[in-house]
Protein backbone atom coordinates (compact mmCIF):
# COMPACT_ATOMS: atom_id res chain seq x y z
CA UNK A 1 0.00 0.00 0.00
CA UNK A 2 1.14 3.35 -0.71
CA UNK A 3 1.85 6.15 1.89
CA UNK A 4 0.68 9.92 1.98
CA UNK A 5 0.71 12.55 4.12
CA UNK A 6 -1.28 15.81 3.92
CA UNK A 7 -0.14 18.73 5.74
CA UNK A 8 -2.39 21.45 6.61
CA UNK A 9 -3.49 23.77 9.16
CA UNK A 10 -7.13 23.53 7.79
CA UNK A 11 -8.72 20.79 10.05
CA UNK A 12 -11.94 20.64 7.12
CA UNK A 13 -8.88 19.85 4.86
CA UNK A 14 -6.81 17.44 6.61
CA UNK A 15 -10.19 15.42 7.10
CA UNK A 16 -11.01 15.77 3.65
CA UNK A 17 -8.27 14.77 1.93
CA UNK A 18 -7.89 11.87 4.93
CA UNK A 19 -10.94 10.39 3.65
CA UNK A 20 -10.49 10.96 -0.08
CA UNK A 21 -7.06 9.65 -0.09
CA UNK A 22 -8.30 6.33 2.52
CA UNK A 23 -10.86 5.47 0.16
CA UNK A 24 -8.10 5.62 -3.01
CA UNK A 25 -6.41 2.35 -1.22
CA UNK A 26 -3.29 4.77 0.48
CA UNK A 27 -2.53 4.45 4.03
CA UNK A 28 -2.54 8.60 5.53
CA UNK A 29 -0.86 10.58 7.82
CA UNK A 30 -1.96 13.96 8.62
CA UNK A 31 -0.40 17.24 9.90
CA UNK A 32 -1.20 20.58 11.17
CA UNK A 33 2.02 22.51 11.13
CA UNK A 34 5.19 22.20 9.10
CA UNK A 35 7.44 21.04 11.60
CA UNK A 36 4.95 18.27 12.75
CA UNK A 37 4.85 17.40 8.85
CA UNK A 38 8.55 17.54 8.65
CA UNK A 39 8.69 14.51 11.73
CA UNK A 40 5.94 12.51 10.13
CA UNK A 41 7.59 12.63 6.67
CA UNK A 42 11.47 11.35 8.31
CA UNK A 43 9.14 8.44 9.92
CA UNK A 44 6.99 7.68 7.75
CA UNK A 45 8.44 8.04 4.32
CA UNK A 46 5.39 8.84 2.71
CA UNK A 47 5.22 8.12 -1.54
CA UNK A 48 3.02 11.12 -1.78
CA UNK A 49 3.02 14.95 0.09
CA UNK A 50 0.18 17.33 -0.10
CA UNK A 51 1.45 20.19 1.59
CA UNK A 52 0.31 23.74 1.65
CA UNK A 53 1.90 27.01 1.19
CA UNK A 54 0.77 28.35 3.86
CA UNK A 55 1.55 27.38 7.49
CA UNK A 56 1.18 28.08 11.33
CA UNK A 57 4.82 27.94 11.77
CA UNK A 58 6.61 28.27 8.30
CA UNK A 59 6.43 28.85 4.77
CA UNK A 60 5.60 25.75 2.71
CA UNK A 61 8.44 26.46 0.12
CA UNK A 62 10.81 26.32 3.41
CA UNK A 63 9.29 22.81 4.42
CA UNK A 64 9.88 21.61 0.70
CA UNK A 65 13.13 22.25 0.50
CA UNK A 66 13.89 20.25 3.58
CA UNK A 67 12.02 17.62 2.18
CA UNK A 68 13.54 17.43 -0.84
CA UNK A 69 17.39 17.87 1.21
CA UNK A 70 16.07 14.39 2.97
CA UNK A 71 16.67 12.59 -0.16
CA UNK A 72 14.03 10.53 0.48
CA UNK A 73 12.16 10.15 -2.47
CA UNK A 74 8.52 11.42 -2.64
CA UNK A 75 5.88 13.58 -4.94
CA UNK A 76 4.94 16.72 -3.35
CA UNK A 77 1.84 18.17 -4.19
CA UNK A 78 1.17 21.90 -3.25
CA UNK A 79 -2.16 23.35 -2.07
CA UNK A 80 -2.17 27.21 -2.83
CA UNK A 81 -5.26 29.93 -2.62
CA UNK A 82 -5.41 31.00 -6.05
CA UNK A 83 -3.48 34.14 -4.86
CA UNK A 84 -0.49 32.62 -4.85
CA UNK A 85 -0.63 30.93 -8.19
CA UNK A 86 2.61 32.32 -8.89
CA UNK A 87 4.35 30.73 -5.99
CA UNK A 88 3.21 27.56 -6.57
CA UNK A 89 4.47 27.77 -10.27
CA UNK A 90 7.93 28.15 -8.52
CA UNK A 91 7.46 25.28 -5.87
CA UNK A 92 7.52 23.31 -9.38
CA UNK A 93 10.76 24.40 -10.55
CA UNK A 94 12.09 23.42 -7.17
CA UNK A 95 10.76 19.97 -7.30
CA UNK A 96 7.20 19.84 -6.45
CA UNK A 97 5.71 17.34 -8.36
CA UNK A 98 2.26 19.68 -9.21
CA UNK A 99 -0.27 21.88 -7.44
CA UNK A 100 -4.07 21.92 -6.72
CA UNK A 101 -5.45 25.74 -6.14
CA UNK A 102 -8.20 25.78 -3.43
CA UNK A 103 -11.21 25.50 -3.63
CA UNK A 104 -10.73 22.12 -5.38
CA UNK A 105 -13.08 19.33 -6.11
CA UNK A 106 -13.19 15.79 -6.27
CA UNK A 107 -12.51 15.80 -9.68
CA UNK A 108 -9.59 17.39 -9.47
CA UNK A 109 -8.09 15.07 -6.78
CA UNK A 110 -8.53 12.25 -9.34
CA UNK A 111 -6.61 13.99 -12.31
CA UNK A 112 -3.71 14.63 -9.81
CA UNK A 113 -3.68 11.64 -8.53
CA UNK A 114 -3.98 9.47 -11.82
CA UNK A 115 -0.78 11.31 -12.74
CA UNK A 116 0.61 10.77 -9.85
CA UNK A 117 0.10 6.80 -10.47
CA UNK A 118 0.97 7.10 -14.55
CA UNK A 119 4.48 9.29 -13.41
CA UNK A 120 5.39 6.48 -10.89
CA UNK A 121 4.92 3.77 -12.83
CA UNK A 122 6.83 5.59 -16.11
CA UNK A 123 9.50 6.04 -13.46
CA UNK A 124 9.56 2.76 -12.46
CA UNK A 125 9.77 1.35 -16.24
CA UNK A 126 12.50 4.26 -17.38
CA UNK A 127 14.61 2.80 -14.22
CA UNK A 128 14.14 -0.76 -15.07
CA UNK A 129 15.15 -0.06 -18.74
CA UNK A 130 18.46 1.55 -17.94
CA UNK A 131 19.40 -1.40 -15.22
CA UNK A 132 19.54 1.70 -12.61
CA UNK A 133 17.94 0.57 -8.96
CA UNK A 134 16.52 3.35 -7.15
CA UNK A 135 15.32 3.47 -3.43
CA UNK A 136 15.87 4.86 -0.32
CA UNK A 137 18.27 7.57 -1.44
CA UNK A 138 20.51 5.02 -3.29
CA UNK A 139 20.82 5.22 -6.73
CA UNK A 140 23.33 2.54 -9.00
CA UNK A 141 23.51 0.66 -12.31
CA UNK A 142 26.67 -0.76 -10.80
CA UNK A 143 26.01 -4.46 -11.71
CA UNK A 144 28.10 -5.08 -8.29
CA UNK A 145 26.60 -3.18 -6.20
CA UNK A 146 22.69 -4.21 -7.60
CA UNK A 147 23.97 -7.87 -6.33
CA UNK A 148 24.89 -6.23 -2.48
CA UNK A 149 21.38 -4.64 -2.75
CA UNK A 150 19.69 -8.33 -3.18
CA UNK A 151 21.78 -9.95 -0.97
CA UNK A 152 20.82 -6.73 1.60
CA UNK A 153 17.12 -7.39 0.61
CA UNK A 154 17.71 -11.39 1.29
CA UNK A 155 18.76 -11.01 4.71
CA UNK A 156 16.78 -8.11 5.48
CA UNK A 157 14.19 -10.99 5.87
CA UNK A 158 15.66 -12.57 9.12
CA UNK A 159 16.67 -11.06 12.09
CA UNK A 160 20.24 -11.67 11.92
CA UNK A 161 22.79 -9.12 13.23
CA UNK A 162 24.38 -7.69 9.69
CA UNK A 163 27.64 -5.57 9.55
CA UNK A 164 27.72 -3.13 6.50
CA UNK A 165 31.44 -2.09 5.97
CA UNK A 166 33.18 -0.02 3.52
CA UNK A 167 35.10 3.50 3.25
CA UNK A 168 33.34 6.51 4.85
CA UNK A 169 31.18 8.41 2.53
CA UNK A 170 29.91 4.98 0.97
CA UNK A 171 26.19 5.20 2.41
CA UNK A 172 26.28 2.38 5.18
CA UNK A 173 23.64 4.47 7.00
CA UNK A 174 21.23 4.76 3.91
CA UNK A 175 21.96 0.88 3.54
CA UNK A 176 20.96 0.35 7.03
CA UNK A 177 17.95 2.22 6.83
CA UNK A 178 16.80 0.24 3.98
CA UNK A 179 17.48 -2.88 5.60
CA UNK A 180 14.95 -1.43 8.09
CA UNK A 181 12.31 -0.69 5.84
CA UNK A 182 12.48 -3.78 3.51
CA UNK A 183 12.54 -5.61 6.84
CA UNK A 184 9.33 -7.23 9.06
CA UNK A 185 9.99 -4.40 11.75
CA UNK A 186 9.80 -1.50 9.18
CA UNK A 187 6.82 -0.41 11.42
CA UNK A 188 8.83 0.04 14.32
CA UNK A 189 11.78 2.41 15.15
CA UNK A 190 14.93 2.60 13.54
CA UNK A 191 17.61 4.43 15.77
CA UNK A 192 20.89 5.18 15.01
CA UNK A 193 23.76 5.22 18.00
CA UNK A 194 26.79 7.27 16.88
CA UNK A 195 29.61 5.09 18.65
CA UNK A 196 32.60 7.74 17.64
CA UNK A 197 30.91 10.99 18.58
CA UNK A 198 30.22 10.59 21.90
CA UNK A 199 33.31 10.16 24.96
CA UNK A 200 32.99 6.61 26.61
CA UNK A 201 30.62 7.18 29.82
CA UNK A 202 28.14 9.55 27.28
CA UNK A 203 27.76 6.29 25.01
CA UNK A 204 27.62 3.58 27.74
CA UNK A 205 24.30 5.89 29.11
CA UNK A 206 22.79 6.94 25.49
CA UNK A 207 23.29 2.86 24.65
CA UNK A 208 21.75 1.39 28.00
CA UNK A 209 20.71 4.52 29.63
CA UNK A 210 20.91 5.81 33.68
CA UNK A 211 19.06 6.09 36.88
CA UNK A 212 19.19 9.65 38.43
CA UNK A 213 22.19 9.95 40.44
CA UNK A 214 24.02 7.12 38.35
CA UNK A 215 26.57 9.67 38.03
CA UNK A 216 27.62 13.31 38.22
CA UNK A 217 25.11 15.23 36.10
CA UNK A 218 22.61 12.25 36.05
CA UNK A 219 19.59 14.83 37.02
CA UNK A 220 17.17 12.55 35.90
CA UNK A 221 16.52 9.28 34.41
CA UNK A 222 17.44 8.34 30.56
CA UNK A 223 15.73 5.55 28.38
CA UNK A 224 19.10 4.26 26.51
CA UNK A 225 18.69 4.20 22.59
CA UNK A 226 18.16 0.21 22.93
CA UNK A 227 15.21 0.92 24.95
CA UNK A 228 13.91 3.72 22.41
CA UNK A 229 14.51 0.74 19.84
CA UNK A 230 12.49 -1.92 20.93
CA UNK A 231 10.61 -3.38 18.22
CA UNK A 232 12.35 -1.92 15.65
CA UNK A 233 16.03 -2.14 14.56
CA UNK A 234 18.74 0.03 16.25
CA UNK A 235 22.13 1.01 14.19
CA UNK A 236 25.45 0.93 15.72
CA UNK A 237 27.45 3.46 13.69
CA UNK A 238 31.23 3.12 13.34
CA UNK A 239 31.01 0.61 16.12
CA UNK A 240 34.91 -0.11 15.82
CA UNK A 241 35.10 2.90 17.92
CA UNK A 242 33.33 1.31 20.98
CA UNK A 243 35.64 1.67 24.01
CA UNK A 244 36.51 -1.80 25.45
CA UNK A 245 34.96 -1.59 28.77
CA UNK A 246 31.37 -0.96 26.50
CA UNK A 247 32.64 -3.92 24.26
CA UNK A 248 31.71 -6.48 26.89
CA UNK A 249 28.26 -5.34 27.54
CA UNK A 250 27.30 -4.72 24.34
CA UNK A 251 28.58 -8.75 24.03
CA UNK A 252 26.46 -9.54 26.96
CA UNK A 253 23.56 -7.79 25.66
CA UNK A 254 24.09 -9.77 21.87
CA UNK A 255 24.31 -12.97 23.97
CA UNK A 256 21.62 -12.59 26.02
CA UNK A 257 19.35 -9.39 24.64
CA UNK A 258 19.47 -8.06 28.09
CA UNK A 259 21.30 -5.41 29.61
CA UNK A 260 21.51 -3.06 32.64
CA UNK A 261 20.93 1.08 32.48
CA UNK A 262 23.76 2.79 34.25
CA UNK A 263 23.61 2.72 38.33
CA UNK A 264 20.60 0.25 37.97
CA UNK A 265 21.40 -3.19 38.69
CA UNK A 266 18.03 -4.48 37.14
CA UNK A 267 18.25 -6.26 33.82
CA UNK A 268 16.01 -5.49 31.08
CA UNK A 269 15.45 -7.25 28.34
CA UNK A 270 14.48 -5.39 24.85
CA UNK A 271 13.72 -7.15 21.18
CA UNK A 272 15.45 -5.20 18.65
CA UNK A 273 17.33 -6.20 15.25
CA UNK A 274 21.22 -4.92 15.08
CA UNK A 275 22.62 -3.69 12.33
CA UNK A 276 26.51 -2.16 12.90
CA UNK A 277 28.85 -0.72 10.52
CA UNK A 278 32.72 0.43 10.53
CA UNK A 279 34.90 2.17 7.88
CA UNK A 280 37.78 0.02 9.84
CA UNK A 281 39.16 -3.46 9.35
CA UNK A 282 37.70 -5.28 12.37
CA UNK A 283 40.24 -8.33 11.84
CA UNK A 284 42.94 -6.04 12.58
CA UNK A 285 41.49 -4.49 15.09
CA UNK A 286 40.93 -7.72 16.68
CA UNK A 287 44.40 -8.13 15.88
CA UNK A 288 45.68 -5.24 17.61
CA UNK A 289 43.51 -5.83 20.80
CA UNK A 290 41.74 -3.06 20.28
CA UNK A 291 38.56 -5.14 19.79
CA UNK A 292 36.85 -8.32 21.00
CA UNK A 293 37.19 -10.76 19.05
CA UNK A 294 34.41 -12.95 20.91
CA UNK A 295 32.35 -9.46 19.74
CA UNK A 296 33.28 -9.41 16.54
CA UNK A 297 32.56 -12.87 16.08
CA UNK A 298 29.20 -12.09 16.95
CA UNK A 299 28.57 -8.84 14.95
CA UNK A 300 29.82 -10.50 11.87
CA UNK A 301 27.02 -12.94 11.20
CA UNK A 302 26.33 -11.46 7.71
CA UNK A 303 28.66 -9.25 6.21
CA UNK A 304 27.79 -6.59 3.61
CA UNK A 305 30.74 -4.82 1.76
CA UNK A 306 29.89 -1.52 0.10
CA UNK A 307 32.38 -0.41 -2.66
CA UNK A 308 34.38 2.79 -3.09
CA UNK A 309 32.86 5.74 -5.21
CA UNK A 310 35.78 5.05 -7.70
CA UNK A 311 34.97 1.58 -7.78
CA UNK A 312 31.59 2.00 -9.56
CA UNK A 313 32.30 4.72 -12.19
CA UNK A 314 29.55 4.11 -13.99
CA UNK A 315 27.75 5.40 -10.96
CA UNK A 316 29.58 8.86 -11.16
CA UNK A 317 27.69 10.78 -14.02
CA UNK A 318 24.46 9.09 -12.90
CA UNK A 319 24.91 10.44 -8.84
CA UNK A 320 26.29 13.63 -10.67
CA UNK A 321 23.41 14.34 -12.38
CA UNK A 322 20.87 13.62 -9.66
CA UNK A 323 23.09 15.68 -7.16
CA UNK A 324 22.76 18.44 -9.50
CA UNK A 325 18.81 18.61 -10.18
CA UNK A 326 18.84 17.95 -6.14
CA UNK A 327 20.68 20.80 -5.45
CA UNK A 328 19.29 22.89 -7.89
CA UNK A 329 15.79 22.59 -6.68
CA UNK A 330 17.05 23.06 -2.77
CA UNK A 331 19.26 26.46 -3.70
CA UNK A 332 16.35 27.76 -6.34
CA UNK A 333 18.49 27.56 -8.94
CA UNK A 334 17.88 25.95 -12.27
CA UNK A 335 20.57 23.47 -13.40
CA UNK A 336 19.87 21.56 -16.88
CA UNK A 337 23.42 19.62 -16.79
CA UNK A 338 27.30 18.85 -16.34
CA UNK A 339 29.24 20.15 -19.21
CA UNK A 340 31.01 17.03 -20.84
CA UNK A 341 34.78 18.56 -19.98
CA UNK A 342 33.25 18.56 -16.29
CA UNK A 343 31.90 15.09 -16.28
CA UNK A 344 35.17 14.40 -17.59
CA UNK A 345 37.03 15.45 -14.53
CA UNK A 346 33.96 13.91 -12.41
CA UNK A 347 34.63 10.58 -13.43
CA UNK A 348 38.44 10.80 -13.23
CA UNK A 349 38.74 11.92 -9.52
CA UNK A 350 39.15 9.57 -6.79
CA UNK A 351 36.50 10.54 -4.75
CA UNK A 352 38.57 9.24 -1.39
CA UNK A 353 35.30 11.16 0.57
CA UNK A 354 33.47 9.43 -1.94
CA UNK A 355 29.23 9.97 -2.27
CA UNK A 356 29.42 12.15 0.46
CA UNK A 357 32.55 14.52 -0.83
CA UNK A 358 30.63 14.23 -4.40
CA UNK A 359 27.63 15.70 -3.01
CA UNK A 360 29.32 17.90 -1.59
CA UNK A 361 31.64 19.31 -4.72
CA UNK A 362 28.52 19.33 -6.82
CA UNK A 363 26.12 21.35 -3.90
CA UNK A 364 29.24 24.05 -4.20
CA UNK A 365 29.20 24.22 -7.48
CA UNK A 366 25.85 24.56 -7.96
CA UNK A 367 25.94 27.57 -5.78
CA UNK A 368 28.98 28.91 -7.55
CA UNK A 369 27.50 28.81 -11.23
CA UNK A 370 26.43 31.62 -12.82
CA UNK A 371 24.81 29.31 -15.67
CA UNK A 372 22.41 26.42 -15.90
CA UNK A 373 25.27 24.33 -17.12
CA UNK A 374 27.69 23.09 -14.37
CA UNK A 375 31.39 23.86 -15.85
CA UNK A 376 35.20 23.33 -14.40
CA UNK A 377 35.10 26.62 -12.80
CA UNK A 378 32.38 26.35 -10.75
CA UNK A 379 34.15 23.19 -8.77
CA UNK A 380 36.15 23.53 -5.95
CA UNK A 381 40.26 24.25 -6.81
CA UNK A 382 41.28 20.23 -5.93
CA UNK A 383 38.21 19.25 -8.19
CA UNK A 384 38.95 21.51 -10.99
CA UNK A 385 43.37 21.45 -10.76
CA UNK A 386 43.00 17.71 -10.16
CA UNK A 387 44.22 16.37 -14.05
CA UNK A 388 47.10 19.09 -13.82
CA UNK A 389 48.48 18.36 -10.65
CA UNK A 390 48.30 14.67 -10.98
CA UNK A 391 48.64 14.20 -14.70
CA UNK A 392 52.66 12.74 -14.15
CA UNK A 393 51.80 11.27 -10.67
CA UNK A 394 49.69 7.40 -11.80
CA UNK A 395 52.36 6.42 -9.54
CA UNK A 396 51.45 7.81 -5.99
CA UNK A 397 48.69 4.92 -4.69
CA UNK A 398 48.52 3.83 -1.29
CA UNK A 399 50.26 0.13 -0.25
CA UNK A 400 46.79 -1.30 0.02
CA UNK A 401 45.31 -0.37 -3.41
CA UNK A 402 48.81 -1.00 -5.44
CA UNK A 403 48.27 -4.81 -2.70
CA UNK A 404 45.01 -5.39 -4.24
CA UNK A 405 45.03 -4.37 -8.03
CA UNK A 406 48.61 -6.96 -8.31
CA UNK A 407 46.98 -9.46 -6.21
CA UNK A 408 43.90 -9.29 -8.84
CA UNK A 409 46.38 -8.96 -11.76
CA UNK A 410 48.41 -12.49 -10.36
CA UNK A 411 44.85 -13.96 -9.91
CA UNK A 412 43.86 -13.57 -13.41
CA UNK A 413 46.87 -14.89 -15.14
CA UNK A 414 47.04 -17.90 -13.13
CA UNK A 415 45.20 -21.20 -13.35
CA UNK A 416 44.28 -21.33 -9.73
CA UNK A 417 44.25 -19.52 -6.36
CA UNK A 418 47.50 -22.17 -5.37
CA UNK A 419 49.69 -21.09 -7.94
CA UNK A 420 48.61 -17.87 -7.80
CA UNK A 421 49.83 -17.68 -3.87
CA UNK A 422 53.14 -19.65 -4.91
CA UNK A 423 53.85 -16.88 -7.52
CA UNK A 424 53.00 -14.27 -5.07
CA UNK A 425 55.62 -15.75 -2.58
CA UNK A 426 53.13 -16.72 0.14
CA UNK A 427 50.73 -19.22 1.19
CA UNK A 428 46.98 -19.98 0.34
CA UNK A 429 45.95 -18.88 4.13
CA UNK A 430 47.68 -15.63 3.88
CA UNK A 431 45.53 -14.87 0.12
CA UNK A 432 42.65 -16.26 1.60
CA UNK A 433 42.94 -13.87 3.95
CA UNK A 434 44.26 -11.00 1.91
CA UNK A 435 40.86 -11.64 -0.90
CA UNK A 436 38.63 -11.54 2.41
CA UNK A 437 40.15 -8.00 3.46
CA UNK A 438 40.15 -6.47 -0.30
CA UNK A 439 37.17 -8.20 -0.86
CA UNK A 440 37.50 -9.86 -4.04
CA UNK A 441 35.22 -12.18 -5.50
Amino acid sequence: MKKALVIDDDRNILITLEVYLEDKGLEVSTASSGAQGLELFQKEKPDLVLLDMKLPDRDGLEVLKEIIATGIKAQVLMITAYASIETAVSAVKMGAFDYLPKPFVPGQLDLVLERFKRFNTLEMEVATLKGIFSEGGILTRNRKMRRILQTARQAAESNAIILISGESGTGKGLLARLIHDWSPRAEGPFVTVDCAGLQENLLESDLFGHIKGAFTGALRDKIGKLKLAEGGTVFLDEVSEIAPSIQGKLLRFLQHREFERLGDPKPQCVDVRVIAATNRDLEELVRDGAFREDLYFRINVLEIFLPALRERPEDIALLAEYFLKRSGRMNAKVMQRIAPDTLQYLQEYPWHGNIRELINVIERGVIMAHEAELRINDLPPNIANYKIATISSAQLQNLADIEKGHIQNVILNTNSLEEAAKVLGIDPATLWRKRKKYHME
